[in-house]
């Protein structure tokens, strides 16, 4: 994987290089700040919309016995709810918003010309992302809210980068690339209640357990549930972007960031449905970080 990304990456600089001037920018150094957009946050989209979460039990019968039909889902997924929507007229009702997406805040400081080559720099930031919209689905049975359940997420990265950056004759407009190392804080969680009990008890052989709708709803029930999964560690990150001065000592520039970063984190749960549908302390991979499109502000100093 790292070897494509290397090819990209010099795919990328050898384009830049032939179409942009190489000739020196001068060793200017910049305080920076930016804003920017992160999609499917925690690369959880398509678990949130298409995959949902297997639970650890089998699914009942009417008689609380394993069907055979596969197991409970702890997590569902918002295309289920959507479809049995379609094929109910209603009965099931279903709010689904989607994959978690993010706003990210951005400060940093940017120096040119190091290692005797005015054209390479060097840059460390700070990122803050949090979640902004999606990541909230709902589902009704008969008008009984059943399941509600809630993912967040929030993140700290310290990138730090080495790259080039080659400007236009006047040296007011160029293109950058850099790659680099990070540390990273952060997690997501997921909350909320899925009432598998009421749908067996209320509607008795047409949903919940050994019903005809939702027959792998969890049992027992997962109330006011709230897992938290925070992880920190090391990764790899690169950049490329733009700037063009609009101002005597200001530059505006847009970019592309990838953050690259992943590490198995551990949590407990807090009701006694979590626990029976996941673990009591449930372990998966948490994905810190992705691709933020940002626009931003340098200000030369």
């Amino acid at each position: 994987m790292f070897k494509k990304i290397s090819r990209i990456f010099l795919g990328l600089s050898l384009v830049v290089a032939t179409g942009l001037s190489a000739q020196s920018t001068g060793p200017r150094s910049y305080l920076m700040f930016g804003v920017g957009t992160q999609f499917d946050l925690g690369g959880l989209g398509g678990t949130i919309t298409k995959d949902g979460l297997n639970g650890t039990r089998p699914q009942l019968n009417s008689q609380g016995q394993p069907s055979g039909a596969g197991v409970q889902k702890a997590i569902y997924a918002e295309n289920t709810l959507v479809a049995l929507n379609q094929t109910t007229n209603g009965l099931v009702g279903v709010k689904a918003n989607g994959a978690m997406v993010g706003l990210n805040l951005n400060i940093g400081y940017e120096k040119e010309g190091i290692f005797g080559n005015e054209n390479l720099f060097w840059r460390v930031n700070a990122n803050y992302t949090r979640k902004v919209s999606g990541g909230y689905t709902e589902s009704t049975f008969a008008g009984y809210k059943w399941l509600e359940q809630e993912w967040d997420y929030r993140a700290v990265t310290i990138p730090t980068y080495i790259g080039i950056k080659l400007m236009n004759e006047k040296k007011t407009t160029g293109l950058y690339l850099g790659a680099g190392v990070h540390y990273f804080k952060g997690g997501w969680s997921i909350a909320g209640t899925v009432d598998g009990d009421a749908l067996k008890n209320g509607f008795p052989g047409l949903a919940g357990q050994g019903g005809a709708f939702l027959s792998d709803a969890p049992s027992p029930g997962i109330f006011k549930e709230n897992a938290k999964f925070d992880v920190s560690g090391f990764g790899l990150n690169w950049l490329v972007g733009a700037q063009t001065q609009v101002t005597d000592s200001g530059h505006l520039f847009f970019e592309l960031e990838t953050i690259l970063s992943a590490k198995m984190g551990e949590t407990g749960v807090k009701s006694a449905g979590g626990a029976a549908a996941l673990s009591p302390y449930p372990a998966y991979p948490i994905v810190i970080g992705g691709q933020t499109y940002r626009v931003g502000y340098k200000i030369e100093l």
